[in-house]
């Protein structure tokens, strides 16, 4: 049964969790209208996302060692006080440089969340699976709602009017999170899994390496499909009913397509508590890596059908890696361990919006996915050595 201050600390964290990847997802839905707008191409849209990727990543690597000591709550409200503020400044830009500028103060200051949210449900809930769980969902909601939102509010008001909702939504909430209780050090887990923080040292240090190098190649891979799939499927996808907008029909069907990724984060949250992580892990990659492929390949229903099975595949990928690390590293060093961990798929994969822009300037949309599928290669090599070392420690 949760306690009342870890339902509170769930609330804020899976609120905040949705709101972070609105931020993070506002940009891809408006690519059409600010290429117009602003007489510019792909490659320089890519270059926007990946300087709010590098700086989402970046600010995660300090954050992970303030959590532990200045408090993980705090560092939730500086990221919703910081990305909202930045975000309603949107409201009076009407240049491509400035509108650069707000959007990486917004990718540096949404940089706190992730390593502080997750140290705070390490620290402060008992049944950490299951809320690692509930808290991916929100954030694969808040992932699949962004197009459809985003696009739709941009249609009615223009390209400024979804930012500066987000930001007055961001420092709403930051004044609700001065109700929650701060937490620097975890509280005991009941019923803990028999494995967890039971590794020896030089396992524990090699297959953290490991996770994060995989985290590093999804990173990418996400960055690169979620940059471009609302262009893509404006693309490739025509419904009568939505007519001939291509801004309109990217974002309702990216959304539709995007949805089943709550429903992967939920049943990844179950199966973590009960079977081998190490094995899931490598499943969802893999599977998802035949799925990006298949994007590439596809058009019209049938496109929106592979999508869906990639987003249930791919985001499940999310707690698992954050229940991996939370057994791989020991939990002094558990919000440092997030930290280096989400520098790695922010930061590192931030690149994959440019060289993605790249890529369809030359190439075409298409050949995005192309490239994403290696990326889901070297995360399934990865993810079988994570097999192949447990499976040694738990040999006599």
């Amino acid at each position: 049964m949760m306690q009342p201050a870890e339902r509170k600390i769930l609330k804020l964290t899976s609120g905040s969790h949705f709101l972070v990847h609105l931020f993070e997802g506002a940009i891809p839905p408006l690519i059409p209208i600010l290429v117009v707008t602003f007489e510019t191409n792909y490659f320089t849209m890519g270059l926007i996302v990946t300087v709010f990727s590098y700086l989402f990543g970046f600010g995660a690597l300090p954050t992970g060692f303030l959590a532990g000591r200045i408090g993980p709550r705090r560092l939730v409200t500086v990221y919703l006080l910081g990305a909202g503020v930045a975000s309603v400044a949107v409201f009076g830009v009407n240049s491509l440089p400035a509108y650069g500028v707000l959007m990486g103060l917004v990718g540096l200051a949404a940089s706190t969340y992730h390593p502080s949210a997750n140290t705070l449900i390490s620290y402060a809930v008992r049944r950490k699976g299951n809320a690692f769980g509930v808290h991916g969902i929100t954030g694969s909601l808040g992932t699949a709602a962004v197009p459809v939102l985003t696009a739709g509010i941009a249609s009615q008001l223009g390209w400024q009017a979804p930012h500066v909702l987000y930001g007055a939504l961001g420092i709403a909430l930051a004044l609700y999170s001065l109700r929650v209780p701060e937490y620097r050090s975890a509280i005991p887990e009941a019923q803990p899994p028999a494995d967890i923080n039971a590794v020896s040292t030089g396992r524990s240090v090699a297959a953290f390496v490991v996770l994060i190098v995989s985290a590093a190649a999804l990173g990418l891979a996400y960055r690169g499909v979620i940059t471009f799939l609302p262009s893509y499927m404006g693309e490739q996808v025509r419904f009568a009913f939505l007519g001939d907008d291509a801004v309109t029909i990217g974002g309702f069907v990216a959304t539709v397509a995007l949805l089943s990724g709550a429903l992967g984060q939920y049943i990844s949250g179950k199966l973590v508590d009960r079977y081998s992580a190490e094995w899931l892990y490598l499943i969802a990659i893999s599977v998802a890596g035949v799925f990006v492929l298949l994007m590439s390949q596809t058009t019209g229903v049938l496109l929106i059908a592979v999508t869906v099975v990639f987003a249930l595949f791919n985001f499940s990928t999310q707690p698992m890696q954050n229940y991996l690390l939370a057994q791989y590293v020991p939990s002094r060093m558990q919000a440092a361990g997030f930290g280096i961990h989400f520098f790695m798929v922010f930061g590192v994969g931030s690149a994959a919006a440019a060289i993605a822009g790249f890529i369809a300037d030359r190439l075409g949309l298409a050949a995005v996915f192309y490239a994403m599928t290696a990326c889901f290669m070297v995360g399934a090599v990865m993810a079988m050595y994570l097999v192949v070392s447990a499976r040694r420690s738990a040999l006599p």
